[in-house]
């Protein structure tokens, strides 16, 4: 099965796990890159805004088409309980070319179930997984249960 991995990371913990997870599947990533990808206090200021308001990013186009894989897994950091805003935007754009998905998220402490369940929504499909780990679960990703149970779902299906 011809895997993507598409996720977004502001911090590095989500790619940090979307590169462990493209290893364990052999999958390829993309990277989701907002058009005005700085760290300024004028750019967070607008991140906020957009995930308070549910609005989605402008993002670069991903070099990859996700038409192509029989799955894609997606990634994204959890923001006040919410989808990040680049996420957003990538489902919005991308879809319909979704043939089967699974979902995983960081967070510092809840709100993937709730992100997930937006996913679920924008993406108009069930994942065949979801993985939400927080900084601890980060510490040791070789021996994580909950990232193993995942990743053995996924391969299942």
């Amino acid at each position: 099965m011809k895997t993507l991995i598409i996720y977004y990371s502001l911090s590095g913990n989500t790619k940090k796990l979307g590169d462990f997870l493209a290893d364990k599947f052999s999958a390829d990533t993309a990277l989701i890159e907002e058009i005005h990808n700085n760290t300024s206090l004028f750019t967070m200021l607008r991140l906020i805004f957009h995930v308070l308001l549910n609005k989605a990013s402008k993002i670069r186009q991903l070099g990859v088409e996700p038409a192509q894989y029989d799955f894609v897994i997606l990634g994204t950091p959890v923001w006040m309980m919410r989808l990040s805003s680049p996420m957003r935007a990538l489902i919005n754009q991308e879809k319909s070319n979704f043939k089967k998905v699974a979902f995983f998220c960081t967070e510092n402490s809840a709100g993937g179930s709730a992100v997930f369940e937006i996913m679920s929504k924008l993406c108009d499909k069930n994942p065949v997984a979801t993985l939400e780990m927080t900084r601890a679960d980060m510490i040791d990703l070789d021996n994580n249960q909950k990232l193993s149970s995942f990743i053995d779902t996924c391969q299942g299906e």
